[in-house]
Order: structure tokens, then sequence, then C-alpha cells
């Protein structure tokens, strides 16, 4: 295969990484609700952290029930996917520091940190809705961060959930504009 029939293959069958985008909306709507009850800002840290530990595991778990291929073994884009999704564990210790002397820090820093992530997918996935996701995270964050930062923990979760909402629907949108083009080109193929 050539690149571009790789990077559609990597896209076709990870179907553009969309159950993360699913389980992020959950994290954040959760993590807003959890906003709301009266609990020590400690403890509401440590369930952001141990919570965003957590959106790996169960989007892979969501693409096993949706019967969508994550890992896409054999691809050779796969580890490359691989590397921009797991380059988050290394700033682990920042966000320790960050949980240990500034807490009241601690959803901005993840907002930021997830929505720059994102950006290389935007590439890798040809993605109009990752540009999206990154750039309505990083602005949502900075907003509440520079205005709301009293209210950071339920105003930040609550529209980062929407964003992540939005951007589901973007992807659900292009992997099917993807499936049609890829079936368009194999009827051509075949004829």
């Amino acid at each position: 295969m050539n690149m571009r029939e790789v990077q559609n293959d990597l896209m076709q069958r990870t179907k553009k990484g969309v159950a993360m985008l699913y389980v992020g909306a959950i994290y954040w709507f959760l993590m807003g609700i959890l906003g709301f009850f009266d609990m020590h800002i400690n403890l509401l840290g440590l369930i952001y952290l141990i919570g965003i530990g957590m959106i790996f595991p169960l989007g892979i778990l969501v693409s096993n029930l949706l019967k969508i291929d994550f890992i896409a073994r054999g691809n050779e884009l796969s580890g490359f996917a691989g590397v921009i999704g797991g380059m988050q564990i290394l700033f682990a210790p920042i966000l320790i520091m960050i949980y240990i002397e500034k807490i009241e820090w601690l959803p901005f820093f993840i907002a930021i940190l997830t929505g720059a992530h994102f950006l290389p997918f935007s590439v890798l996935y040809k993605s109009k809705g990752y540009i999206f996701q990154s750039i309505a995270v990083v602005l949502m964050a900075m907003v509440v961060g520079f205005i709301f930062m009293d209210f950071v923990y339920t105003i930040l979760p609550f529209s980062l959930s929407v964003i992540y909402l939005i951007t589901s629907i973007l992807l659900t949108k292009e992997n099917k504009n993807l499936t049609l083009h890829t079936t368009s080109i194999k009827r051509k193929i075949d004829m």
C-alpha cells in the first residue's frame, strides 16, 4: 500500500479515534457534575487525575463495544498514532506538581494539554473536526482561566463536554464521508 492507502486504512479501521471523544465528553460531563458537590478540592483533584488516567482504557473498551479496531495492528501508521496519543503520559509529573502546588489550576491545565494533544490527529486523520476540537478547547480554557477561574471546576468541564460532543458529531460525519468515498472508489476499480 502507498502512504495514502495506509492512512485511509487507519482512518477507516479506527474511525478516526471517535471513541476517545465519546469517553472524553462523558469524562468532562461527570467532572462538571462533581464540581457541584461539596467535596474537598484535594479529593476532586484526585478524581480528575484518576479520571484522566482512565480515558485511554475506557476508550479502548468503548471501541471494542462499537466494533472499532482502535489499535489497527499491522497498519504502518498505527505506532505513530500510539505515540501521539501516548505522549500525554510524559506530562504526568506536571499534573502531579499542579495537584500539589496549585490545584485550582488542574482542570485548566488538563484542558490545555488535551486540546493541544489532539491537534496532530488533524493531520494524521485529515480531520477538520480535530482542528475544531483543539482550537475550541484551548480557547474555552483560556476564557474560563482568565475570566471565570473561580468557577473552573464547573464551567470548564461542561463547556468541554459540549466541545467534545460536537467534535464527536463532526468525526462521525467525516467517517461517513470517508466510507462513502472509499465505497465509490472500490466501485470504480471493480468496473
